[in-house]
């Protein structure tokens, strides 16, 4: 498996955006996700979409995104949109896409990384650390996580 940068193979850009609307969309906001694919290509600046690649199929991507939590715009960098297609899962692709974000990270000299879900007990497994509370724009209440570098 090879992690990309979107940017780099463009032809996965129409199914990563399938994939993060049909997780996290509605009805109303296909746009609102091929915006942000759109604008995470210039591989100088966040946002970035990385790409999971295997055997010449997208399997799973993941963002690094200067904010994906507008009640909390005061954290930065955010790990975003970590999604593997279900026919990939369990088998720590997940997990190495998180690694693989990290070190990027790291080579930028980010200090701390952040991420908000409603899961419980996934990210822990990794080292992340739950700090707080936070609200969607939807009001639903998700954990904030921070990973310290």
């Amino acid at each position: 498996m090879e992690i990309k940068l979107l940017s780099q193979c463009r032809e996965y850009e129409a199914q990563i955006v399938q994939w993060l609307w049909e997780e996290w969309g509605n009805e109303t906001n296909f746009e609102r996700y091929q915006m942000i694919i759109r604008n995470s290509m210039d591989p100088e600046n966040l946002p970035l979409t990385f790409v999971a690649v295997e055997d010449g199929k997208a399997v799973a991507t993941v963002g690094l995104w200067r904010c994906d939590l507008l009640s909390r715009q005061d954290l930065f960098p955010w790990l975003a949109s970590l999604y593997v297609d279900p026919i990939y899962r369990s088998q720590g692709i997940g997990k190495k896409l998180q690694e693989f974000i990290l070190n990027y990270c790291r080579e930028k000299n980010y200090q701390k990384v952040y991420l908000y879900t409603d899961l419980v007990d996934y990210y822990e497994r990794t080292g992340w650390e739950l700090i707080d509370y936070g609200w969607t724009e939807d009001m639903e209440k998700v954990n904030i996580y921070q990973y310290n570098l």
